[in-house]
Formats: C-alpha cells, structure tokens, sequence
C-alpha cells in the first residue's frame, strides 16, 4: 500500500497537463493547479480549498519507494531513514510540528513524505560523478476524504560515494540534503501559497489554526 500510494504521488507530479497556450493552467493528474515559482522544485494546490481552514496536521507516512537499480534496504535501516526523515520533516515544517495530531479529523490534514525513486551510489565506485539522488515529495491532503490539497516535489542528490562507496546506508551524510529538500518544501510554500483561510470549514467545527500558524511561525510550511 505504502509503495501504491508513492507510485500515485509520482505519477500526479509527471503527468501535468501541457498547457498549449501561456495563458492557461497547468494542473497535475489529480486536478490540482501547479503554482508557478521561480524556486526549484514544482508545487501544486488546490484551486478552490484551502490548507488554512484546517486546524492540525497528521504526519501519517513516510514512504519510500526505490529506483529500479536500486536494492532495497534492510528493513533496520529503512525504519532507520524513515525516521530520520519524519524528524526532519517536523524540524523544518513547524506548522505541522506545532499542531500535530495522531489520527483523522474533520479538521485534520494528513501529510506525507516520500523518497521516490531513491538510489544510493553505486558501490565500488568512488568520486562526485557517482551520486545518488532522490525525489523529495510532500502531500497534504483533507485526513477524511483523501482529497489531496498540496503537493511538491523536488529531485535531489544525495551525497557522492566517499574513497570506497559501498551498498550500505550512512545516515549522516543524507542528513544535510534532506534537511535542504524539507526546507525547499517550507520555502515553496510560503513564497507560492499565500495564506487564504475561508471559512469553507466552519460548520464542521475548523477554527482555521493552520492558516493562523503559517501568519505567526517563520519558517512555517
């Protein structure tokens, strides 16, 4: 299920809707609007709801789904990355660390991360030319219906192999890249979404606290 939903990630973010014209808009698969930026990475929203009328956020998954080259990773150090990158994920987005929440809601968003198509270096090969690389994608959807809200994603190396580059997972050189990936995620955001809370949720009870966090909290997702 874990690698279905990564795979449905990806796929909304590669087929976007090529606009004939300048003039119309881009939308991903899933109908979101993609946001146009000059920062890297590409960020897709919803046209008509919004984040900010939802009250707390459920970091629900961490995926990670590998490149075709790639082996998969003992399941001790994949526990092991997902962690780190749920770790990461709070210390950069602190939106959804302030609020958190543990399971659905009618106020509730869900957010994943994902490492897509993930491959380390190669092993037996050293040097700069011999990366490997990921695709860093964060979703936020309505907990509930499963209506995706947000999404972005960014492609990002991974460190190069040291003198002897071997098939082993070292955490602390994917550290750095992924603490850069994560805030690429935060500054997206805040320069592509303005915070537009409307109301839209009131009757369910959502006073809005995600759209009050990202006016306060600098860094906020």
């Amino acid at each position: 299920m874990r690698t279905l939903g990564i795979a449905l990630a990806v796929g909304a973010l590669l087929a976007v809707s090529c606009a004939p014209t300048a003039s119309q808009t881009q939308r991903d698969s899933k109908g979101l609007v993609r946001v146009r930026s000059w920062r890297p990475g590409n960020l897709f929203a919803h046209d008509t709801l919004s984040i900010d009328d939802y009250d707390d956020i459920w970091l629900a998954e961490v995926g990670i789904q590998y490149a075709d080259e790639q082996d998969p990773l003992p399941e001790p150090d994949e526990r092991s990355l997902r962690k780190l990158v749920y770790d990461i994920a709070l210390g950069e987005l602190p939106t959804a660390a302030q609020l958190g929440a543990r399971q659905a809601g009618a106020c509730t968003l869900t957010m994943g991360v994902h490492l897509a198509d993930f491959a380390l270096p190669k092993p037996g090969f050293a040097g700069p030319r011999n990366r490997g690389s990921t695709l860093v994608i964060l979703e936020l959807k309505d907990s509930q219906s499963d209506e995706p809200l947000v999404r972005y994603g960014q492609r990002r190396e991974l460190p190069s192999a040291g003198r002897k580059a071997e098939a082993t997972l070292d955490l602390q050189r994917l550290e750095e890249p992924l603490h850069a990936a994560l805030h690429a995620v935060g500054s997206a955001m805040r320069a592509g979404l303005r915070v537009k809370a409307t109301g839209a949720r009131a009757a369910q009870g959502c006073k809005g606290a995600v759209g009050e966090a990202r006016k306060q909290i600098r860094g906020a997702l």
